[in-house]
C-alpha cells in the first residue's frame, strides 16, 4: 500500500520488477466523450483522478519477493525512504499466510434492499429495460447492448481500507485495487475479475473482456455442472464472441496489420462466487503509437458497452437513469517504461460523500431473457453488497 497526504492506492495486479514508476488512474465511464459520444447524465465524482507514485513496495506473488523502488533525480543520493521503510518491513512480525478455499455451504446472502441500498431500478422496471433493448435488437439498431444500473446507501463515515480487505477476502480477484483520493472525498474498494487492456514490455497489447457469469454450486458435482453449462450456453458464446470481435476491431487500430490474434476464446474462469466467460485478443503496437493512443482506441471497455460500440452507447444513454461514474470505468497504472495494465471496473464499491454505491448489469442480445437477467445483475453485485452490510454489521458488534 502506498500514500500521501492527498492519497492511498493499492493494486491487486502488481505483479515482479518491470513496475518501475507509476502514475496511477481511475477514469469514469464518462470518458465515453473521448470516442464522439456525449454524456447524457452528469456523474458527481471526477471524470479522472491520478496519483503519481514514485515510492513503492512492490510484491512479487509468483515468487515470494518484496521490492522497495524508488525515483530519484540524478543528482540526489539521498535514500531516507528507502531505508525507513526496509526497517519497518524487516521490524514486521511474520504473519500465517491465508490460503483461500472456496466455501461451498451457502453463506447467508442478503439481497441490495434487505442489506440498505436503495436500487435505481426495481425488478419489473430493469426487466422492462431488457425488453427495450430485446426490440431495438430485433429493429436493427444493435447487436448487443451492456445495460447496467446502480444500487446506493449511506454509509457515513467508515473504516474504508478495512472495507476493501473485507471485500478482497470475500471476493479475491486478479485485478482488485483500492485508491483513496481524501480530497475528492472519494474511495474505490474494486474487486474485478477483468483486464481491459495492457501494453508489456514487448509491445504487445492484449484485452481479456469477460461475457457470460454464472454462480458457483455447492457441490463440487453441482459447480462442474455450472461451469459445463455456461461453456456451452448459446446465449453467452454469443455474447462473448460479438465483444470479442469489437476489441479486434479496437486493437485493429493501433497494431500491426496481421497481428491481431485470439490464444484464448471463451474459455471459463473460476472465482469465488462465480464463474466467467472469458476470451482473450492480441496484437503488435505499431511503433508510432504511443500507450494513450492504445487507450483511447479501446475506451471505454466493449465489454461494458456493446455491439456496435458508439450507436450501443448512444442507444444505453437513453435507457439508462443515471450517470455509470466510476463504474464500468477503469483503474491501473502507466509505466514510465512505456507499459501499462487497465481493469474494468465491476464488482466493486464506490464511496463518495459518505454514500456507497455499486454497479451491476449484463450483455443483452436476442437471446436473453428479461427474468434471466435481473436475475444475473443481482448476481454480480451479490458479493460487494453483502461486504458491505456485513462489515457494517461488525463493525457495531465491535463498537458495542
Amino acid at each position: 500500500m502506498l500514500g500521501n497526504k492527498e492519497a492511498s492506492v493499492s493494486i491487486g495486479a502488481l505483479l515482479g520488477v518491470r513496475v518501475l514508476l507509476e502514475p496511477y488512474m481511475c477514469t469514469k465511464y464518462n470518458l465515453k466523450v473521448e470516442c464522439g459520444i456525449s454524456n447524457h447524465h452528469k456523474s458527481s465524482t471526477p471524470d479522472a483522478c491520478f496519483f503519481f507514485a514514485d515510492n513503492l513496495i512492490v510484491i512479487d506473488h509468483n515468487y515470494d519477493d518484496v521490492y522497495i523502488m524508488s525515483l530519484h533525480d540524478g543528482q540526489t543520493t539521498a535514500t531516507q525512504w528507502l531505508d525507513d521503510t526496509e526497517k519497518k518491513l524487516l521490524g514486521l512480525k511474520a504473519s500465517a499466510a491465508k490460503k483461500f478455499k472456496v466455501d461451498r455451504v451457502q453463506p447467508v446472502m442478503h439481497s441490495p434492499s434487505e442489506a440498505g441500498f436503495v436500487t435505481e431500478k426495481s425488478r419489473e422496471q430493469y426487466m422492462k429495460d431488457v425488453e427495450k433493448c430485446l426490440k431495438l435488437i430485433k429493429d436493427g439498431e444493435s447487436y448487443e447492448l451492456c445495460l447496467t444500473t446502480q444500487m446506493r446507501k449511506k454509509i457515513g463515515q467508515i473504516d474504508y481500507l478495512g472495507l476493501y480487505l473485507k471485500l478482497r477476502e470475500k471476493n479475491p480477484t486478479p485485478y482488485a485495487a483500492w485508491l483513496n483520493f481524501s480530497k475528492e472525498n472519494l474511495c474505490v474498494c474494486c474487486s474485478s475479475p477483468e483486464r481491459f487492456l495492457q501494453l508489456d514490455g514487448n509491445g504487445i497489447l492484449e484485452a481479456k473482456p469477460i461475457k457470460g457469469t454464472i454462480a458457483r454450486g455447492l457441490t463440487k458435482e453441482e459447480d462442474e455442472l455450472l461451469k459445463f453449462q455456461l461453456q456451452y450456453s448459446e446465449k453467452d458464446q454469443a455474447e462473448n464472441l460479438m465483444i470479442v470481435d469489437l476489441l479486434r476491431n479496437d486493437l485493429g487500430r493501433v497494431c500491426e496489420p496481421g497481428s491481431i490474434h485470439v490464444p484464448r476464446l471463451i474459455d471459463v474462469e473460476s472465482y469465488a462466487t462465480v464463474h466467467t466467460m472469458v476470451s482473450t485478443i492480441r496484437g503488435k503496437k505499431l511503433p508510432k503509437m504511443s500507450p494513450v493512443d492504445c487507450v483511447r482506441a479501446a475506451i471505454p471497455g466493449g465489454s461494458m458497452t456493446g455491439a456496435p460500440k458508439l450507436r450501443s452507447m448512444e442507444l444505453l444513454d437513453a435507457i439508462e437513469n443515471s450517470s455509470r461514474g466510476i463504474y464500468s470505468g477503469s483503474i491501473g497504472f502507466f509505466s514510465y517504461n512505456q507499459t501499462f495494465d487497465l481493469n474494468i471496473v465491476i464488482r466493486t464499491i464506490v464511496i463518495h460523500d459518505g454514500e456507497a454505491s455499486i454497479g451491476g448489469g449484463g450483455a443483452i442480445v436476442a437471446l436473453s431473457n428479461p427474468e434471466s437477467e435481473y436475475e444475473e445483475m443481482i448476481l454480480k453485485t451479490r458479493a460487494p453488497v453483502n461486504t458491505v452490510f456485513e462489515f457494517q454489521k461488525e463493525s457495531i458488534s465491535d463498537y458495542e
